[in-house]
């Protein structure tokens, strides 16, 4: 995938979830994965999430199936250079995905959202429609 195929199926308004997010687990971190987001260019795109009760880092992942992730976002993550430790991954060019996707942006916006508020934010901005629930982590 390139970066005008990625832009295509970013600004493409038919994407949807039908799936429930709920993050789970029994350890330090909670998480989801393998939820398909649904779209008419027919990518097989994963969705995979992790959550941290004790720090409150939230991941959300996108994966390209068969190529690797094609966009990311990390609130309250490790810092990444000079982005911070809130920011935006996101494919650039076509080796991104396998080299888990280098580049980021800062997104001091959505420092302070709880994991649904920052789903919420994705979902606009990408024009993803989730259809299922989303249960927030504790």
């Amino acid at each position: 995938m390139n970066r005008n195929d990625f832009q295509a199926l970013r600004h493409l308004d038919d994407k949807q979830v039908v799936d429930d997010i709920e993050f789970r687990g029994s350890g330090p971190n909670l998480s989801f994965g393998n939820i398909l987001v649904h779209n008419s260019m027919g990518h097989v795109i994963l969705l995979n999430g992790a959550y941290s009760p004790r720090t409150k880092k939230v991941t959300y992942n996108f994966v390209l199936k068969d190529v690797g992730p094609i966009c990311r976002v990390d609130v309250n993550g490790p810092v990444h250079r000079d982005k911070g430790r809130t920011h935006k991954h996101e494919l650039t060019d076509e080796e991104d995905p396998q080299k888990n996707l280098p580049e980021a942006d800062a997104r001091p916006d959505l420092e302070g959202k709880t994991p649904r508020q920052i789903w919420e934010v994705i979902c606009r901005e990408a024009k993803i429609g989730h259809k299922g629930r989303f249960r927030e982590p504790t």
